[in-house]
C-alpha cells in the first residue's frame, strides 16, 4: 500500500506517523494501548486527542500485522470502516484491493497461510 496514490488516499482521513520499535518512546506509546508485545508490525488508529479508536490486535488479541490471511484483511477492512470520516466505500475497496494485489505480487498466500 506504500504507493503515492494510496498515500494521497490515506491522507483524506489520516496523518501517518511511523515509530521504529527501538525508537525513543515507541514502547511507551504502544503500552498506552496494549499490555503485551504483539509483534511487528503493529498499528493503531487514534483520534485527534490521541484516543485509540482501534488497533491491529483484533478481538481475539492476535495482531494482524501486515494483513495477508482472509480474516486479517477482513479485520483491516473493519478497522478502516470504524475510523472513516471522509473515506468512501470505494476508497476502502481501493485500499483493500491494493493490499491484495501487493500480497499476490509478493507471493504471499491468503486464507491458507498460517
Amino acid at each position: 500500500m506504500a504507493t503515492k496514490e494510496n498515500a494521497d488516499l490515506l491522507a483524506k482521513d489520516f496523518v501517518t506517523i511511523k515509530l521504529e520499535d527501538r525508537g525513543i518512546g515507541a514502547q511507551d506509546i504502544r503500552q498506552r494501548f496494549i499490555s503485551e508485545d504483539p509483534g511487528l508490525p503493529w498499528f493503531a488508529f487514534l483520534d485527534a486527542d490521541g484516543k485509540c479508536l482501534i488497533h491491529s490486535s483484533g478481538s481475539d488479541g492476535r495482531n494482524i500485522g501486515h494483513p495477508v490471511r482472509d480474516n486479517e484483511i477482513a479485520y483491516f477492512r473493519i478497522m478502516l470502516e470504524t475510523v472513516k470520516e471522509k473515506f468512501t466505500d470505494h476508497d476502502i475497496e481501493v485500499l483493500i484491493q491494493s493490499l491484495e494485489d501487493f500480497n499476490k505480487a509478493a507471493g504471499l498466500q491468503s486464507s491458507n497461510r498460517q
